[in-house]
């Protein structure tokens, strides 16, 4: 009876040591897998933001004196500027570090520099002017991702394009025309235009269907000048 009741008493004894061992092997189970999700949230928090444009690694070696140290380009366009017979180019320029730097919440952007370069009779440019401040931000499109979508160059006018898509839709694309007695670019036209779902029952009507749209030209903004534009002033100025 007395060995019995010993070993019953073991028994238990054995049972909540290894209760305590498994609450123990758990536990520390679960803070490995809290540090990995800690780690984790560290990583991805190094690149907050992600750009649908990517730097462009090959360049004209006379393109490349124009980018400065710890930036990149990301566009690239070729055409006429300034209505003569050489080939003109503009460049956008982004910070290398705009994926985790950039805070447009916070009002701190990192700028994505835009440069007019006029092509020369040896084949090489001349900046003519730069504004930090033509182009949005790689989080300036919120949850949408990056705005930026291109850069079009005909004949004496060029068109700075934006634009998201997903749960909200929109465009907008600014226009400047060549001035040749100024030997400068002026702002043409600011149009946006919102999008909204077609409810329509229709299955061959389009998805997509205008909201409204805003189309702004010299008689609403006045002269402003390709270097004094400002696309983060609601003005443009």
């Amino acid at each position: 009876m007395k060995n019995t009741t010993y070993l019953l008493i073991l028994s238990l004894l054995l049972c909540s040591c290894n209760q305590t061992t498994k609450e123990k092997v758990t536990d520390k189970s679960e803070k490995n897998i809290d540090s990995i999700q800690i780690e984790k949230n560290k990583t991805d928090s190094i690149k907050k933001h992600q750009t649908f444009n990517d730097s462009i690694d090959s360049l004209d070696q006379d393109l490349k004196a124009f980018v400065p140290k710890d930036y990149s380009v990301i566009s690239i366009e070729s055409g006429d500027l300034n209505l003569d017979e050489y080939t003109d180019a503009i460049l956008v320029l982004r910070k290398t570090s705009e994926e985790s730097t950039s805070n447009y919440a916070e009002n701190k952007p990192d700028k994505r520099p835009m440069l007019l370069l006029i092509g020369q009779k040896d084949g090489t440019y001349k900046l003519a002017y730069k504004n930090n401040n033509a182009i949005y931000c790689i989080d300036c499109g919120g949850l949408f991702g990056d705005p930026f979508t291109g850069i079009t160059i005909k004949n004496g006018y060029f068109s700075i394009e934006h634009g998201v898509s997903g749960g909200h839709h929109w465009e907008h694309v600014i226009t400047f025309k060549y001035n040749k007695s100024k030997n400068n670019w002026f702002l043409y036209k600011d149009n946006y235009i919102n999008y909204k779902f077609n409810d329509s029952a229709d299955e061959n009507a389009e998805a997509l269907v205008i909201d409204y749209e805003k189309l702004k030209t010299v008689k609403d903004f006045g002269e402003i000048s390709f270097e004094k534009f400002n696309i983060y002033n609601d003005k443009g100025y």
